[in-house]
């Protein structure tokens, strides 16, 4: 818990100091090494929620296979709000367990400066709609007591490090081969579907492989270890439906 305090990666210029950029990440993500009592290679991912704003996913890679429903429904997504994406991969977790490795989710944390809505890129219509999905979850809850998103603030979600490589990084640095990108995308794909969950904007990027401390890649039983990494359109299988338009 000492770990995650703020004062540890997000004081003043520190975090734009110690804060490394994630490759090939499409959002503001960041790895960010924190002091810990007993790791000392301890990093957080620090990652800016996009929820609110637009997705603009247009095309689909077809070396993936996706049915058509599949493609409307991934054209169709939303970015999750922090507390969905957190609550979502919390269910995932709690299903897959050990067949789905995950980052751990950590905190949420909302820094106190405050912007105008085009400075986010929120969407207007997209506050309505995750406003309600949040209120809505809360009817057993008494009415003063229930919280609706301050637009004007920025939400951060803190994961743990995983070690390892993207597959996309594995083929390029030759240490596996693009069939063997491809075989683990839907590997991932079709596990995450067994256990009723999908990712809208699957890719290379996401798929984690793991590397031991000899920087071999990790196996067990001649198959690759690895971890999925990317949960801010994480949802419920066939949860969205062609031109349906609502959060999950």
């Amino acid at each position: 818990m000492e770990s995650l305090l703020p004062e540890h990666w997000f004081v003043g210029n520190r975090f734009s100091k110690v804060g490394r950029a994630l490759l090939g990440a499409t959002g503001a993500v960041y790895r960010v090494p924190v002091p810990h009592p007993g790791r000392d290679d301890f990093a957080l991912v620090v990652k800016f929620s996009r929820f609110c704003q637009s997705v603009g996913i247009t095309a689909v890679d077809p070396n993936l296979n996706f049915s058509e429903e599949q493609i409307d429904r991934i054209k169709s997504a939303y970015f999750l709000s922090p507390f969905e994406e957190f609550g979502n991969l919390y269910k995932l977790r709690r299903s897959a367990g050990l067949e789905i490795p995950t980052k751990a989710p950590l905190a949420i944390y909302s820094p106190p400066a405050r912007y105008l809505d085009w400075q986010l890129g929120r969407e207007g219509y997209l506050k309505s709609i995750h406003s309600r999905g949040l209120l809505g979850s809360q009817a057993d809850v008494p009415e003063d007591q229930r919280i609706d998103y301050q637009w004007e603030r920025q939400y951060i979600l803190l994961y743990q490090w995983i070690n390892g490589v993207d597959a996309e990084q594995a083929v390029d640095a030759g240490l596996i081969s693009q069939s063997q990108m491809i075989s683990l995308g839907r590997e991932a794909r079709n596990r995450m579907e067994d256990h009723g969950w999908e990712v809208m904007d699957h890719k290379p990027r996401h798929v984690i492989i793991r590397v031991r401390k000899n920087d071999r890649l990790a196996r067990r039983k001649g198959d690759l270890l690895w971890a999925l990494v990317d949960y801010e359109l994480l949802y419920p299988f066939s949860k969205i439906t062609p031109n349906q338009k609502t959060s999950c």
